[in-house]
């Protein structure tokens, strides 16, 4: 202890409670620690009760711009409230139709199974190839 200091033990000891530890000083003896590994579980199978109840889809589907430049179809599902973004290259029939089987696969292969899509007009050339699949499209007016 130092002569005719006012300061005891305690006092540091009060002291590091309130203010916290000389961050100083902890910056250079403190190392980082390796993180635990993440493990990434996948979901193989949905509940029956899931798919008995939603089984049949009904997608709204619309084509979306990213800096009035770049499209995409945006998808969200009736009731599982599921959405999907696909890049598309243009707005030619073939892409579009490309894009909307590869969301279509996508649903399928959980053991659903999309029976209407509603629509903007822009979508009607799609109409003939969707009916071929099974599915219904709904256009606005």
């Amino acid at each position: 202890m130092l002569p005719n200091c006012p300061i005891n033990k305690s006092d540091i000891i009060c002291s590091e409670e309130i203010l916290g530890p000389n961050l100083g000083s902890l910056k250079g003896k403190t190392t980082r620690k390796t993180p635990s590994r993440v493990h990434i579980t996948t979901l193989n199978d949905l509940p029956d009760e899931l798919l008995e109840q939603h089984k049949n889809v009904t997608l709204a589907i619309d084509i979306m711009y990213i800096n009035k430049v770049i499209p995409f179809i945006i998808t969200t599902s009736r009731n599982i409230h599921f959405g999907t973004a696909e890049l598309i290259k243009n707005e030619k029939k073939s892409t579009m139709m490309t894009s909307l089987k590869q969301i279509i696969d996508a649903y399928s292969a959980r053991g659903f199974k999309i029976k209407h899509i509603l629509a903007e007009g822009q979508f009607e050339c799609l109409r003939k190839n969707l009916e071929c699949e099974g599915i219904l499209l709904n256009t606005t007016a």
